[in-house]
């Protein structure tokens, strides 16, 4: 089977050289794309499975990244007293979670007064 192979070689790769391989590969797929638009390459089952190599790549440069910049996250540093309380959350009260700074929505009549003010008056 040289799907698992080729998965455990990309698991394997360091970061640098996987970002290596996947422009290389980003280039091969250009290529032939290429090809297979202007006809020159007849193997369209070969530009698939080049396509699905290079998915592979991207998913494990994610999975990758995405473990990296876990391992180096810090635990919060916001005190308990700052976060909503849990009787908040659990009554639905939404108001505890928003920022008390924002200005309150417009209604209908002054959004619509507001706009006749500002429109140029007609005779």
């Amino acid at each position: 089977m040289p799907k698992t192979s080729a998965t455990g070689e990309l698991k394997a790769m360091q970061m640098p050289d996987l970002v290596r391989e996947m422009k290389a590969q980003a280039l091969l797929l250009e290529q032939l794309r290429l090809g297979v638009k202007l006809q020159k390459e007849k193997d369209t089952a070969k530009l698939r499975r080049e396509r699905r190599k290079f998915a592979q790549m991207k998913t494990e440069w994610t999975r990758k990244t995405v473990a990296q910049l876990q391992g180096s996250q810090k635990p919060s540093t916001v005190p308990a007293s700052a976060k909503a309380s849990p009787s908040a959350k659990a009554t639905g009260d939404k108001t505890a979670d928003k920022p008390a700074d924002k200005p309150a929505s417009t209604t209908k009549a002054s959004a619509s007064s507001k706009r006749a003010s500002t429109s140029p008056s007609r005779s």
